[in-house]
Formats: C-alpha cells, structure tokens, sequence
C-alpha cells in the first residue's frame, strides 16, 4: 500500500485528550506531560473543539511573557480557530497543510466531532520520505 492510500484515521492518536476552555494554563501543562504529549484540544462548555494548546504555545505566550500559568487560562493563549482534517485525509495532504500552516499538530474531526489527532511525528513515522516537505516550516521546535 503506497502513503497516498495510508488515511489520517490509520496513524491518528485516539481518543484525543482535551481540557476545558476556562482550565489554566498550569492544568494544561499537567495533562500534557502527564500523557506525554505535545498538544490539548480545547473544548467549550458544550464539549465542542475550539481550539488547541501546544509546547510551542506554553513557551512563547506563557514562558517568554513570563505569564502566571496559575492564573492564565488556556483560553488566552490557545490557537484558534482550528485547522483540522477529516479522518479519511491522505496523509500527504494532511503533511502539506500541516507545512503551509506551520503546524505539528492536526485535530482529526468527523460528522460526530472530534476523534483524533496527527501529528508530523505520526505522519514522518510511516511516510519518512516526506521529512522534507515537513521540515521546510521555520522555527521547527
């Protein structure tokens, strides 16, 4: 099977871990370490995705602006709104937005919501070859 038949739904990380939009930054950092991981998705009251806090959030709008992560709440310094792909993706096109974006990290949703995510590392995993493509962004962190 060739890497352009290989889906976002093959390689994806489920079920994706979220946190509430009102839980601090701190909270955050916990969650992430914790399932060693690089990204939460931000959910509503509702549950609904809306954004997504990353490493590279956590270091340059808590860190380097010396914010308290205590009292600063993952609503501030998420990214949104969310790019995001749909779980029958090819994982070409998924390594190409992720490249134009300047992204790592993909939410995975579907007509029922959100049920994964991929990352470059994901993808780099079983498509190696792309690792150029996937590079070309700056300030790989």
């Amino acid at each position: 099977m060739g890497e352009e038949a290989i889906t976002v739904k093959e390689i994806m990380s489920s079920p994706p871990i979220i946190i509430d939009i009102e839980e601090s930054v701190i909270r955050a950092a916990k969650v992430m370490a914790e399932n060693k991981i690089g990204c939460v998705i931000v959910t509503d009251r509702k549950g609904k995705p809306v954004g997504i806090v990353t490493r590279r959030d956590l270091v340059e709008k808590v860190l380097a602006k010396a914010k308290d992560p205590f009292k600063t709440k993952v609503r501030d310094v998420m990214s949104s709104p969310l790019t995001y792909v749909s779980p029958n993706t090819p994982i070409l096109e998924a390594a190409k937005l992720m490249s134009r974006k300047d992204i790592r990290h993909l939410p995975v949703i579907d007509v029922d919501g959100l049920v994964g995510v991929v990352s470059d590392r994901d993808i780099l995993t079983v498509a190696p070859e792309y690792i150029e493509l996937m590079m070309v962004r700056k300030g790989s962190f």
